[in-house]
């Protein structure tokens, strides 16, 4: 029997748009939608996927809106980035309710890029010394765990001698 996919979660629009007002970002069609999106991914997705996600309903939305609409989330604390280990940036929604829900960590396979959350009791309650802070007001401690995800431990290895030769003449 095939596995059932998770329900995405479902914004609640109402209190969204009262949190942007409450900050004093517009209310526009773009960023209900690049919201949306955002929080019905489990994948944490990066701009260009938002992008693919809105276009469908928004056929004239550009990428420069999905990124300054990221940017406004995530500068409100609607959104967060995820990982500086990808090439491009990868978001998640930050609001309770949306994305996984609460607070969380990540695992991160540094070979296919893959992003888990982890919920993990023991990484929330870390907390950061006064003395080594150097003067930082620290607002979040976040944990990213960096490896190897097991389907990439289980791909078979290239010979070492393998790789393509370079003719250099």
């Amino acid at each position: 029997m095939a596995r059932r996919k998770e329900m995405p979660r479902r914004v609640d629009e109402a209190a969204f748009i009262a949190f942007l007002r409450a900050r004093g970002l517009a209310v526009t069609e773009q960023r209900l939608a690049i919201f949306a999106a955002l929080a019905a991914s489990r994948e944490h997705p990066s701009a260009e996927q938002i992008f693919l996600a809105v276009r469908h309903k928004l056929p004239n939305i550009s990428l420069a809106t999905v990124y300054k609409n990221l940017e406004a989330l995530r500068a409100a604390g609607a959104a967060s980035d995820v990982t500086t280990l990808h090439e491009q940036g990868r978001y998640e929604a930050a609001l309770p309710g949306t994305g996984a829900g609460r607070p969380h960590h990540h695992l991160v396979c540094v070979s296919c890029k893959k992003v888990i959350d982890v919920h993990d009791a023991r990484f929330d309650a870390l907390r950061v010394s006064p003395r080594v802070t150097q003067g930082f007001e620290v607002r979040a401690v976040r944990v990213q765990v960096e490896g190897i995800c097991p389907d990439c431990k289980a791909a078979p290895k290239r010979p070492s001698g393998s790789r393509k030769r370079i003719s250099r003449r």
